[in-house]
């Protein structure tokens, strides 16, 4: 199977710069993406021709292997060129197709890499959510190495072409629709590489044991995520730093259940104190508290106490509220004179309390 002329596939002369091959295959590109002519057969093959072209045209080992022996696999290839594809770029959306585009995968300048974020879980009592804290943490992260300033290469040692890559700065992966092209990471895209620095063995960072304090607000609440600043793993090549993230756990109060702000709480009384009316004392997450109970108040009624409940976070003057509901507890009787007198007060106050009960509208 014959080679296809690329430099005429791209309309171009045979000493065009990488330049002139990244705007020609540009333009030819937006005029024939499938996307853009949908159902269109011939767009489509015209397409792959100038996908081809491209990659063949904008890879310097490539292109010197057809200048030289006509094909881009070199003079002990046999067959045809072996492009399924779009070029490298999967047969993707029109967006996808100049999302990003490098120039044919040249050898370029390795940038900044960020460092990761990490997350560290924490439990605490719910007195020191109420109260707010500050808890001591030792961390293992990462720190730039000194010896060659994150870069994983030895100060001292000369840079040749990268062994993964073949100086390409990219790896290709799968074939046909699917093929794609990605940095390669021994080298960082650039496509040359020099020995590992021997201070970190080519990571570019060490592990550090830091120890940190971490403030707990008062009124944090179970789930919540804290950041600290900076606390992540070290970047790369001059990456700055990720985050720590603090995920924070409370431990439950069995007498309180939390609702943002607001406590909640099951308060029993007595049927004396129900039906008489009383003060009585209901626990907080401070001291206790008096709070009043109406004669006649029923089972299920909910008496607030306004700003017992806990502190609202970066509003260390405001608190929610504690609500307690009332649990009237029936008493047992024991004797033939507590009978009695029961008797004789449901005689003179219960009435048919059942009367309206389920009468029909």
């Amino acid at each position: 199977m014959s080679v296809p002329d690329y430099y005429k596939t791209l309309g171009l002369p045979r000493n065009a710069s990488d330049e002139d091959i990244k705007k020609a295959y540009r333009k030819l590109a937006r005029k024939y993406h499938p996307d853009l002519n949908p159902g269109n057969k011939e767009a489509e093959g015209r397409f792959k021709e100038v996908s081809e072209a491209n990659d063949v045209l904008s890879d310097p080992e490539k292109r010197q292997n057809y200048d030289q022996f006509g094909d881009p696999n070199g003079p002990t290839h046999q067959g045809g060129s072996g492009f399924g594809g779009f070029g490298g770029f999967g047969g993707g959306s029109f967006e996808d197709l100049f999302q990003g585009f490098t120039g044919g995968g040249r050898p370029r300048r390795a940038g900044p890499k960020p460092g990761e974020d990490l997350q560290h879980t924490v439990r605490i009592s719910f007195q020191d959510a109420f109260r707010g804290t500050k808890l001591p943490l030792n961390i293992t992260r990462t720190e730039t190495c000194r010896g060659c300033q994150g870069s994983g290469e030895s100060p001292a040692g000369s840079r040749s072409t990268c062994g993964v890559c073949h100086g390409r700065g990219y790896l290709e992966q799968g074939g046909g629709f699917f093929r794609s092209k990605v940095e390669c990471d021994a080298c960082g895209g650039t496509g040359r590489k020099a020995p590992a620095c021997p201070e970190c063995q080519g990571r570019g960072r060490n592990p550090k044991r830091d120890s940190i304090t971490i403030a707990i607000p008062s009124g944090v609440e179970d789930g919540t995520r804290l950041r600290v600043s900076g606390k992540g793993e070290s970047g790369r090549r001059g990456g700055g730093p990720g985050d720590l993230y603090i995920q924070i756990q409370v431990e439950p109060d069995p007498r309180f259940e939390r609702k943002g702000p607001n406590l909640y709480l099951k308060l029993p009384i007595t049927f004396a104190e129900a039906a008489l009316g009383a003060k009585v004392e209901v626990p907080t997450p401070e001291e206790p508290a008096t709070i009043k109970i109406p004669p006649g108040t029923q089972s299920g009624s909910k008496l607030r106490l306004k700003g017992r409940g806990m502190p609202i976070p970066k509003h260390a003057d405001q608190r929610g509220d504690l609500f307690a509901e009332i649990q009237v507890v029936t008493p047992i009787l024991q004797d033939e004179r507590s009978k009695e007198l029961m008797r004789e007060l449901g005689e003179i106050n219960d009435g048919n309390i059942r009367e309206n009960a389920w009468r029909q509208a």
